[in-house]
């Protein structure tokens, strides 16, 4: 490993409408070494490899290449520098094939472009990274992991400097992980550096030559492989100069069973009992990808799954999402703007979705029923500026998801299903939307948050589980965890009794 470090960020900060995501970083990413960054959800990670991948431009400090000062204005100038990233949801054009989408930009042939050179070149460099994959498959029908291994495969044919893995790990089987790892290894040996991102702190400790810790936009520190331990992981993860959330579930389960869920199961998920009292916060964790999510979205209808249902006594068949809302399951997704909201839509329109029935008049749908009732969700639920004629999409992250709750609020469900319900929402907004779910609550509904952010789950829950690879692996009272037991167990998978 070379002392000159290939990628240097100094002083770097990062601001957000008055709150600042990275406080003065300092960090140096050496050529042909395997560096983790690790921290809480919120410490600074996502920020700080999109300004260096060119998506955010920083609000100080700079960037040095090879001891050099360079300015990264958009991700094509990262490309240009050779600085790439793998991100969980990798996406390709779905209406090329694996060998295309390898290729494009880079195709062999120059002026006559040749679709058998193309796919022979794409074979070669499959071949070479063990990834084993047709280069004439369409990509259109790839799985979310095999969509990363190709976009891998994209960056190692491009021959990038430095690449970025954010929780490459989240979506691949035990079988593609050893693929990965493979990948990684070989290249490291070519001199390419690697920056994992991961709350598996067993990967980490496996593979990366040294690791750094974030922790309220800062630096905590940089660890060297030996000294990568759960303990001291742990302790500079933890801001313990932070106040706990203000936002405190002090109990609001009644007597009254709502929801029996009897071995829900997918394809990613091992079979799951679990019941769920009227009032009662069920907070589900995990390292993202790990399986907490399928959970969700099975109860919405949204993934196929095995099992069964029962609400207030009675069976109930959640195929789809439709016969989930119509059985009286609230899904609220983490992403809203793709999956719960129509962004060019008033907020009127999208808050009377679900109950248009109801405000029904002689077969017609008039805007003042609409608009009274959207106004009235608004004032309950403080979603500002108070306008509900405004398209959605010119509203913040924070008043999104109340718009989010509050059309589903409208349908009085029995069960609602938070996934990561404050992600992207600021600071303001957090608490607001934390007393929204605890009078939901308070109200008799049942409700599952599921949520990576451990301070959500112990400021929200009666009831803790954390799943990990698929597999429920502890479940307690919130009274039994701490937050550094949780912690331990969600990166480590440890079983834990139950309380």
């Amino acid at each position: 490993m070379s002392d000159q470090p290939l990628v240097e960020m100094r002083g770097l900060e990062k601001e957000f409408a008055g709150s600042k995501a990275l406080r003065g970083v300092d960090i140096a990413f050496h050529r042909g070494e395997v560096h983790g960054l690790l921290g809480e959800n919120g410490a600074g990670k996502s920020t700080l490899i999109k300004i260096l991948t060119g998506v955010y431009a920083p609000t100080a400090g700079q960037i040095l290449l090879d001891g050099s000062p360079v300015r990264i204005h958009s991700p094509l100038d990262a490309r240009r520098h050779g600085l790439g990233a793998v991100y969980q949801d990798a996406e390709l054009v779905a209406s090329f094939t694996i060998g295309q989408n390898i290729l494009l930009g880079n195709e062999p042939g120059h002026v006559v472009l040749s679709d058998r050179a193309i796919h022979d070149e794409a074979a070669r460099i499959l071949n070479e990274i063990g990834v084993a994959l047709d280069p004439r498959r369409s990509a259109a029908g790839l799985s979310a992991a095999q969509m990363q291994l190709v976009t891998l495969a994209t960056l190692f044919h491009r021959r990038y400097k430095l690449i970025v893995l954010d929780e490459p790990t989240a979506r691949l089987s035990g079988v593609e992980s050893e693929v990965l790892f493979r990948l990684i290894a070989r290249l490291r040996g070519e001199g390419i550096t690697i920056v994992y991102i991961s709350h598996r702190l067993r990967e980490v400790q496996e593979i990366c030559d040294r690791a750094t810790i974030l922790r309220g936009g800062l630096v905590s520190a940089t660890l060297e492989r030996g000294e990568i331990t759960e303990e001291r992981v742990t302790q500079l993860m933890v801001d313990r100069s932070r106040t706990d959330l203000e936002t405190y579930n002090d109990g609001h389960a009644r007597p009254e069973v709502l929801l029996e869920i009897d071995g829900l199961q997918t394809d990613l998920l091992a079979p799951l009992s679990l019941t769920v009292r009227a009032g009662e916060v069920i907070g589900i964790t995990g390292p993202v990808g790990g399986g907490m999510e399928q959970v969700a979205h099975a109860l919405g209808g949204v993934t196929r799954h095995g099992g069964h249902l029962r609400l207030r006594g009675r069976a109930v068949d959640v195929a789809d999402p439709v016969a989930a809302r119509r059985a009286g399951i609230a899904l609220i997704p983490e992403d809203r703007r793709k999956q719960a909201l129509f962004p060019a839509l008033s907020v009127a329109d999208n808050i009377c979705l679900p109950v248009l029935r109801s405000l029904r008049r002689l077969a017609m749908i008039g805007s003042r029923e609409k608009l009274a009732f959207a106004d009235g969700v608004m004032e309950r639920l403080a979603v500002r500026p108070r306008n509900a004629a405004a398209q959605v999409r010119f509203f913040s992250g924070g008043n999104q998801q109340k718009v989010v709750i509050g059309k589903w609020m409208g349908t009085k469900a029995s069960v609602y299903v938070f996934v990561e319900p404050t992600s992207g929402v600021d600071i303001g907004a957090i608490k607001e939307i934390y007393d929204i779910i605890l009078h939901l609550a308070r109200d008799g509904a049942a409700i599952i948050v599921v949520s990576s952010s451990l301070r959500e789950i112990l400021a929200l829950s009666d009831r803790v589980l954390v799943i990990h690879d698929g597999a429920l692996v502890s479940e307690a009272p919130k009274a039994a965890w701490t937050y550094d037991a949780l912690l331990a167990v969600t990166m480590q998978g440890r079983h834990r009794r139950t309380a």
